[in-house]
C-alpha cells in the first residue's frame, strides 16, 4: 500500500525514524476511519479524525477518512430528518432528496413547509462541509481501504446502528442497482481520483438543494407533499384528511399532485442561491476533470472503484476505455460552454437559443409549464451558436446506448 509521509527529515541520521512514525499514524487514521464507518459511529469517528488532522494538516489519511465521515453523517443528518417527519418516498414522484430510503416511522411528526426547508439548509451544510474536508486531499497515494456493504450510519436517529441501516441502500436507490447488478465485492481501496470523484457529487447534491432553497415554492409543498409525509401541516392536506376528503378516483391522486407541483411558480426567493446552482455545476465539472487525470495518471490496480483503461472495473455493465473516457471529457467541454452562456440552449419555439448562465445569475420566478410552452425563456433568447442533439449523440455514441448510467458513474 501507497502511503503518505508527512515527515522531512531533519538530518540523514534520523531521517529513518522520522519518515516511520508518521507512517504509523496514517495507517491509525485509515484504519480508525473504516471502523467508525462500518460501525456507524460517526460522530465519534468525526471526533477523532479531526483530533488527528488539527495535530497533521498534511495528514491526508486522516483528511479523507474524515471527509468520508462527514459526507456519511450529512446523509444520516437528513435521513433521521426525513424519519422523524415520516417519509414515505412514492414510486410516483421521483424529486431529489426524498428519494432517499428511511425507515417506517409508526408515530411520525406533522412537518410543515418551514421545518422541510430547515432540513435542506442543514444538509447543504453538512455537505459543504464534507467538500472542504475533501478539498485538502493531495497526491501522497492515499488508500482507503473499504467495505461499502459494511458501512452504517444511524438512518432513524435512534441512537442505535440496526444491522440493516446500511449504506449500500443509498446507493441502490440512487442508481436503481438491484443486489443482482452490483459487484461480487464491494470493497475497494479509495485513491486520490475518488476523492475527487465524491466532491463533485457533493457538488451535484448542493446544486439540486440550492435550487430548491433559491425558490419560494410553499404551494408546492402544500399540495404534494402529502404524498411524502402522512401529516403535513397545509389546508390543502387537512381537505383531503377530512371526512369525505378525495373521496373520487383516488388512484389518480398522485398524479395530479404531481402536475400541481410543478405547475404552480416558484416564486424567486434569494438569487445568490441560485446563482450558486451554476457554480456548483462547473466546480463538478471541473472536478471531474481533476479525477479523470488523477485516475487516468493510475499505475497500479488495487481494488479501484473507477478504474483507467489499464485497470480492473468493477462493475461488469459499465466499461471504461479510452474512447469513452474522451467523450466524456468532449461532453464535459460541452456542457461548461452551455452553463458559461458560450453555448446556447434551443427551445423548440424559437430559432433563437436561451442564455443558461443568465437564467441562473440573473434568475426569473420558476414555471416549468411556461418553460416548456415557451414564455419563460423569452427573457434570455439570444443570438449566437446553439448546441444541437447532433453534437450531443456524437459525443455519447462511444456509450453505445449506455450513456445514462455511464454518467452517473463516470460523474
Amino acid at each position: 500500500m501507497r502511503r503518505f509521509v508527512a515527515a522531512v527529515a531533519a538530518c540523514i541520521t534520523a531521517s529513518t525514524c522520522l519518515v516511520a512514525a508518521p507512517a504509523i499514524a496514517d495507517e491509525a487514521a485509515n484504519v480508525a476511519a473504516v471502523a467508525h464507518l462500518e460501525a456507524g459511529t460517526l460522530a465519534a469517528g468525526d471526533a477523532e479524525l479531526a483530533a488527528i488532522l488539527d495535530a497533521d494538516p498534511t495528514n491526508d489519511d486522516a483528511r479523507m477518512g474524515l471527509g468520508a465521515i462527514r459526507f456519511v453523517r450529512a446523509i444520516e443528518t437528513l435521513s433521521q430528518g426525513l424519519y422523524r417527519y415520516g417519509l414515505q418516498s412514492p414510486r410516483t414522484m421521483m424529486l431529489p432528496v426524498v428519494r432517499l430510503p428511511v425507515p417506517v416511522n409508526p408515530d411520525p411528526e406533522p412537518v410543515t413547509y418551514a421545518a422541510f426547508r430547515d432540513l435542506l439548509v442543514d444538509f447543504v451544510d453538512d455537505l459543504a462541509a464534507a467538500e472542504q474536508t475533501l478539498d485538502g486531499v493531495g497526491d501522497s497515494g492515499i488508500k482507503l481501504r473499504l467495505d461499502l456493504a459494511a458501512l452504517r450510519y444511524d438512518a432513524n436517529g435512534d441512537g442505535t446502528v440496526d444491522g440493516d441501516e446500511r449504506f449500500i441502500a443509498v446507493i441502490q436507490r440512487v442508481t436503481g442497482m438491484q443486489a443482482d447488478d452490483m459487484p461480487a465485492t464491494l470493497t475497494f481501496a479509495f485513491d486520490k481520483g475518488d476523492a475527487l470523484w465524491l466532491r463533485g457529487y457533493v457538488n451535484v447534491l448542493m446544486g439540486f438543494t440550492q435550487f430548491w432553497l433559491a425558490h419560494d415554492w410553499q404551494e408546492s409543498f402544500d399540495v404534494a407533499f402529502p404524498h411524502f409525509f402522512p401529516k403535513v401541516e397545509s389546508d390543502f392536506a387537512r381537505a383531503l384528511a377530512a371526512p369525505g376528503g378525495d373521496p373520487m378516483y383516488a388512484e389518480g391522486a398522485p398524479i395530479a399532485d404531481f402536475i400541481s407541483f410543478f405547475h404552480m411558480r416558484w416564486r424567486i426567493d434569494d438569487p445568490d442561491r441560485m446563482a450558486a446552482v451554476r457554480q456548483h455545476a462547473k466546480a463538478m465539472i471541473a472536478l471531474s476533470r481533476e479525477s479523470w487525470d488523477a485516475i487516468e495518471a493510475e499505475t497500479d490496480d488495487d481494488r479501484e472503484w473507477l478504474p483507467n483503461p489499464r485497470q480492473t472495473s468493477p462493475f461488469a455493465s459499465i466499461q471504461v476505455n479510452a474512447e469513452r473516457i474522451a467523450a466524456w471529457r468532449a461532453v464535459l467541454d460541452q456542457a461548461e460552454e452551455v452553463i458559461d452562456g458560450k453555448l446556447l440552449v434551443p427551445h423548440w419555439r424559437f430559432d433563437k437559443g436561451f442564455n443558461l448562465e443568465k437564467v441562473f445569475d440573473e434568475p426569473r420566478d420558476f414555471d416549468l409549464v411556461l418553460w416548456i410552452t415557451g414564455p419563460a425563456a423569452l427573457p434570455y433568447l439570444e443570438d449566437g451558436p446553439v448546441t444541437t442533439s447532433a453534437d450531443w449523440a456524437a459525443m455519447v455514441g462511444a456509450f453505445e446506448g449506455s450513456f445514462g448510467v455511464s454518467a452517473l458513474w463516470y460523474n
